[in-house]
């Protein structure tokens, strides 16, 4: 079994997954984090905008957790189009982002104080005064995504069995790697 953890980051579990990234690139040589990266021998150092290292139909599986957002929305369809590519009929994704719905129905309580109850977060001294900000227009996001515009995503890059919930073996595990799922939007399809 094979499952591909796409921009996996700080969060790279053991085989059958196989963890891509471009984190050797930022971390010096020598230092402790790439001692460990350099030591995984499920880690693959790649750029994800260049598409998928990986042969067509060779993939049960793509775990895509908290990456979209970073993408604007044709880089979102092109990966979309080569995880298409590479999950074998029948090969299960799940793609996670920040629900820009659940951020909107809790904006009211958005305030540091409410965080471990809304969000999760722990973090009360923050000094960024809502989640809103820290987590949905987060620098680095290039989008805000609710449920109607992943889901135009996902149709653009040639899925049409779109669902919030899967059954089956690869569906339970990539379930079970799912985290922040409070303030998340987990959409599925099957190839």
């Amino acid at each position: 079994m094979r499952i591909l953890n796409l921009a996996c980051s700080a969060y790279r579990p053991p085989m059958p997954f196989i963890n891509i990234d471009i984190l050797k690139s930022q971390f010096p040589e020598k230092t402790l984090e790439r001692s460990q990266i350099d030591a995984e021998k499920n880690y693959v150092e790649h750029d994800l905008t260049k598409g998928i290292p990986f042969e067509d139909n060779s993939c049960d599986g793509i775990f895509l957790s908290h990456f979209v957002e970073h993408l604007d929305a044709q880089q979102a369809v092109a990966l979309i189009k080569e995880c298409k590519r590479v999950l074998m009929d029948g090969g299960v994704m799940v793609v996670s982002v920040p629900d820009a719905t659940y951020f909107k129905n809790v904006y009211p309580r958005d305030k540091n104080e409410n965080w471990q109850e809304l969000f999760g977060v722990t973090d009360v001294n923050n000094p960024i005064p809502t989640f809103m900000e820290a987590a949905l227009f987060f620098e680095e996001h290039k989008q805000v995504l609710t449920e109607d515009s992943l889901w135009c995503i996902l149709t653009m890059g040639g899925f049409t069995s779109i669902t919030k919930s899967c059954k089956g073996n690869v569906a339970d595990i990539l379930l079970n790697a799912l985290n922040r799922n409070v303030f998340s939007l987990n959409l599925w399809t099957v190839k």
